[in-house]
């Protein structure tokens, strides 16, 4: 049904009336198949983006992630799938470099943060976002984390280190392994059954024994 509603908008903006004429011009007009494609991706994301599941995510899986890291040399490993452009990841490693900085540990983290629109990753990778975005982070986190400019922000070296951002399939590209911590929120909405009983495989693949999957508010392990 996206699919369908993305395709009937892009014909509406060319006044298209038929679908067949409109695949011609998909197959033909490489500008189009780009915008079709920018069209699918929906975009929609923000620091803390519904702050109460991050404050559960901080006390029962980040807190211990660290916990048990001390005394580790491997660190830490994150996966965030459909990363868009950046602030999940951003958030993520706010809250390490938190938990590291209160419980007097090494924050060795590894955050993987992928995606497979390119346009997004650049600005994930630029890390400057509008100064109103600002409002989303908690102000005592402001402070420690972020560099405010006239017009946008950006984040402290040590926030920036810890993130690795790139593109990557989570249907088409093999998973990553041994992650302590896989972030996949409002990704799997948009899948459908046979392909939710296809990705979710592959997440358990790549969780370490004992690590945790952070799920959006409407979405499951299902069977």
């Amino acid at each position: 049904t996206t699919f369908v509603r993305r395709v009937e908008r892009r014909m509406h903006v060319l006044g298209i009336s038929r679908g067949y004429e409109y695949l011609q011009r998909v197959q033909r007009d490489h500008d189009e198949c780009e915008a079709l494609f920018r069209d699918l991706l929906i975009n929609v994301t923000r620091f803390f983006r519904d702050r109460s599941s991050f404050d559960v995510l901080n006390e029962h899986a980040i807190t211990r992630l660290m916990q048990d890291s001390a005394g580790s040399q491997e660190g830490v490993r994150v996966w965030i799938p459909g990363c868009s452009s950046g602030e999940e990841a951003y958030t993520i490693a706010i809250l390490f470099a938190q938990a590291a900085k209160t419980l007097n540990v090494p924050c060795n983290v590894q955050i993987f943060a992928t995606d497979i629109d390119e346009s997004m990753l650049r600005i994930a990778r630029e890390g400057s976002y509008p100064i109103a975005q600002l409002a989303d982070i908690p102000h005592e986190l402001q402070e420690q984390y972020v560099i405010p400019h006239k017009e946008r922000f950006n984040f402290i070296g040590q926030i920036r280190d810890m993130i690795r951002f790139s593109g990557h399939s989570l249907i088409k590209d093999p998973p990553f392994s041994k992650v302590d911590l896989v972030s996949c929120r409002n990704l799997l909405i948009y899948f459908d059954d046979k392909l939710q009983k296809t990705v979710m495989p592959l997440l358990h693949y790549a969780i370490r024994p004992g690590g945790f999957l952070f799920l959006g508010s409407s979405e499951s392990v299902g069977r």
